[in-house]
């Protein structure tokens, strides 16, 4: 029987065991277990259906003390919902980029002896939810592995079902000139990690909170990217920055990619409230800052960009300039 929440705070998963730990997170996942011809958790594999023959299938991590932290300097603590939500966020984000609908996510979680039981409830809870805010409801969660470590260590590996032809970041034809289009958030989540780093939890504006929420618990659009499949000729997620990944998908179709610094103010202006509380500069937020998981795509130049969409820059043969950082990078 699963752990009820009130003697959670108190219980350790050393106590609970392996079974007591899994009838948590089973009962956190119980309405995205089933469904016509899915076999969910409980065997030694899941099996989930693939309509069309083939499948999408990406894989992310989040690891304690470098990709999160349980207690942050400011005073903010991830009570283990917030972690589930973002990895969520980052992996069904990439399913999105790729033109596709998330049809299954596999978790592996290695925690500490002394996690307690209430984190993991609410681990669990902050994945399903994701699943159901940010229109991925139909995302069967299947299972995964359980182990234990010195810091809490979480993968999720996501497959997913093609709406149509795969949008791939390499487009299969030249676009030298096309328009750079972008939908989502940007910056908001550079801006919260500077609230979650250097802000103080007794003593947040209403802007800060709104930022930190963001970088706690991306907000992506994962039903834009099917939309415009066979619209775009290309496509990518933002995961580590606009400069970044911008470089990354003109790179891959041997072009640079020159933003619009008009579109760059604008962005910015709407987080200089927070900024100016740091002395921080908002455009560094809007073209170095990540996890905002915003779409980055390939559009001709002559037809309209879609709604939600703003034109933010084109595809050129001219070298553009970047700071010595343009981004997020792992090492």
């Amino acid at each position: 029987m699963p752990l009820a929440l009130e003697n959670a705070e108190n219980t350790t998963v050393d106590q609970l065991g392996e079974d007591g730990i899994l009838g948590l997170l089973n009962a956190s996942f119980a309405a995205f277990s089933t469904g016509e011809g899915v076999l969910g958790p409980g065997d030694d594999a899941a099996i989930i259906p693939a309509p069309r023959g083939n499948f999408v299938i990406s894989t992310d991590a989040m690891n304690e003390g470098h990709h999160f932290l349980r207690q942050w300097p400011s005073g903010i603590v991830d009570n283990g919902y917030s972690t589930g939500w973002k990895l969520v966020a980052q992996n069904i984000s990439d399913m999105n980029a790729m033109g596709a609908l998330a049809s299954a996510i596999n978790i592996s979680l290695a925690v500490p002896k002394d996690t307690t039981a209430a984190w993991v409830s609410r681990f669990g809870q902050g994945i399903a939810n994701a699943c159901r805010c940010l229109d991925a409801g139909q995302t069967i969660i299947s299972g995964g592995d359980l182990t234990r470590a010195d810091t809490i260590s979480a993968v999720i590996t996501a497959t997913g079902n093609l709406v149509g032809e795969p949008t791939l970041r390499a487009a299969n034809h030249d676009v030298e000139g096309f328009n750079l289009i972008h939908t989502g958030n940007v910056g908001t989540s550079a801006a919260g990690l500077a609230v979650a780093l250097y802000g103080n939890v007794h003593d947040l504006s209403r802007d800060e909170l709104r930022m930190l929420r963001l970088f706690l618990r991306p907000r992506p659009h994962l039903a834009a990217g099917p939309a415009v499949a066979g619209q775009v000729s290309a496509m990518m997620d933002i995961s580590d920055s606009v400069l970044t990944d911008a470089d990354r998908l003109a790179s891959a179709n041997n072009l640079y990619a020159a933003i619009d610094q008009e579109w760059v103010d604008m962005q910015a202006a709407q987080l200089r409230p927070v900024a100016d509380r740091y002395a921080l500069d908002p455009r560094d937020w809007v073209l170095t800052g990540g996890e905002d998981y915003g779409l980055l795509a390939v559009q001709r130049p002559n037809w309209q960009a879609p709604p939600g969409w703003q034109v933010i820059g084109k595809l050129t043969k001219e070298y553009q300039d970047r700071p010595t950082v343009t981004g997020w990078d792992h090492f």
